[in-house]
This record gives structure tokens, sequence and C-alpha cells, in this order.
């Protein structure tokens, strides 16, 4: 070996005993293998797909690639309810009792029970509805229940639609909040078609929530109204302090009794608003 190779050889040695101490990552690049063939060289399958039309394992390709149609005769289709195992088929629990081998015979006078399709108004029945002008205490703290209306030059009117309860509203109980719940469902619904009304002979409504205490159609606001606060006193209602809470009486109905509230523009003697109370006091 010549003296310039014995050095090469050397400084290779040097390097490589280098390499092996350092703390960098070693990259080994991947070996890539083509096959041979009589027409051309391309790359393994095993390092991925040769042709784009076929990209699957296998030379598989889509039916989309060469536009398939998918409607073949040959087709899976779901079953029909006939076609199904009898324990798949969807059936009534009246007919799997006659069905059974016990053969379950129906009670004498058995009638199915009337499936319910729409809630009776609660606004129906003992509802009384006043309008009044907003009173003066009330009407100052407005600007906090409706920040967006300015109140200044406009003349604010109050319907106050009360009902008769069944259930006694200052003692709670299942049946009283059940009833209370359809009743505030009620009003929402009463309410809106009010302020609907007055809104499209160009007077502002909206009306509280009694749920929240906070303006229905409106921005939210931290500003409440509820049914048991003292400004109620100055639309004719008595608030009776129980200790534990508060409770609305009405004059006529006691504590028997529940209210929602509607506020608009609209003067007192115009006629759409004359129109609603006489409706609904009628009805």
């Amino acid at each position: 070996m010549s003296l310039g190779n014995r050095s090469l050889t050397n400084v290779r040695q040097f390097n490589a005993s280098l390499r092996s101490f350092s703390a960098l990552p070693r990259q080994v690049q991947p070996t890539v293998i083509f096959v041979e063939n009589a027409e051309k060289k391309r790359q393994n399958n095993l390092l991925g797909p040769s042709n784009s039309q076929f990209p699957f394992p296998g030379d598989v390709a889509s039916s989309m690639t060469f536009n398939v149609g998918t409607n073949n005769k040959n087709a899976v289709q779901p079953a029909t309810d006939s076609q199904k195992p009898k324990e798949y088929r969807t059936t009534s629990v009246r007919a799997l009792l006659e069905e059974s081998v016990t053969a379950v015979k129906l009670t004498p006078g058995y009638s199915p029970e009337e499936i319910v399709t729409e809630m009776a108004n609660p606004l129906t029945e003992q509802v009384e509805v006043k309008a009044l002008d907003c009173p003066r205490l009330l009407r100052k703290d407005l600007k906090h229940l409706f920040p967006n209306i300015d109140f200044k030059d406009r003349d604010v009117s109050v319907l106050n639609i009360t009902q008769k309860t069944e259930n006694d509203m200052s003692a709670w109980s299942p049946l009283m909040d059940v009833e209370r719940m359809q009743l505030t469902s009620g009003f929402v619904k009463s309410a809106t078609s009010v302020c609907s009304a007055l809104q499209q002979f160009g007077y502002w409504a909206d009306f509280i929530d009694p749920s929240s205490g906070r303006p229905y159609l409106g921005d939210f606001t931290n500003a409440t109204l509820f049914e048991t606060d003292e400004r109620y006193k100055t639309m004719g209602f008595q608030i009776e302090d129980l200790g534990c809470c508060k409770v609305l009486r009405h004059v006529l109905w006691g504590t028997k009794a529940f209210v929602g509230t509607i506020f608009t523009d609209a003067p007192l003697d115009c006629e759409i608003l004359q129109d609603i109370v006489n409706k609904i006091n009628k009805d």
C-alpha cells in the first residue's frame, strides 16, 4: 500500500471514530428498488402505487375512476318489513299480546286512551286583561329593562293579563309547578301575537318573560321585573311577604293568580289596543 492510500485510509477511520461519538441522529436513506422488465423501469409496488388509476394494494381501483354506474340489478336492496325475520318486524304491543302463546285477553270494557294532539289553551277561562298608563315608579326604570328604547317622548301603556289558577301560587307543589309552566307557555304565545299585531300598526311592543323577569323580544339586560316585585303594587296588585318568599295577590282571586305584563307605546285610546283588550276579555 502506498503512503497516499495509507493516509486516506487513516483519515476515513478517524472520521468514522468521531461519528460514533456524535450526538446527532444518523439518517439512513431508504433504499429504492426498481423492477426491470422489457418495456420500462418502475418503482416496486411495496414502496407506493405506480399507477394513479390503481391506487389500492393489488392494483385495485374505485369504480368512480372509470365512471362505472351504481345501478346494478344484482345490488343488495334493503329488506321490506314483510321480508324481515319475525323478530325484527315492528308491531304493536296489543298485536303481540293477541299472538302470544298465553293468549292474553283484554279486560272487558277496555278502550285505548285517546292521544292528546294539542294542549288546551290556558288563556281561555277566567282571564282578566287591564290596560293602564305606565305608573311613574315603573316608568323611570323602563330604561333599564329596555335599554335600546328611548322613552323620553313616548307614551307607555301596560297590559296586564291575569288568569285565575287551579293551584295556590303561594305553596309549591308538583301540580302548581306544572300549571305554572303551562301558563307561562300560554302567555308567551299570546303575548307574542299581541306584540306582533301592535308592531304591524307601527307601535313598539314587548313583554316580560315570567320565567326570567326579562324582556322576551328585546336585548338581554340585567334588570328584571318579576310578578312579586313591589312595583306591581302601583298596578292594582298586592304583594304579600310570607317570610320565605313573596307572593302576588289578586283583588278577587287571591294567591290563585298568574299575571303576565306587556309594554307598548300605543296610547290607551287607540283602536288596535282597545280591540285587543275587548277580544281577550270577551273570549
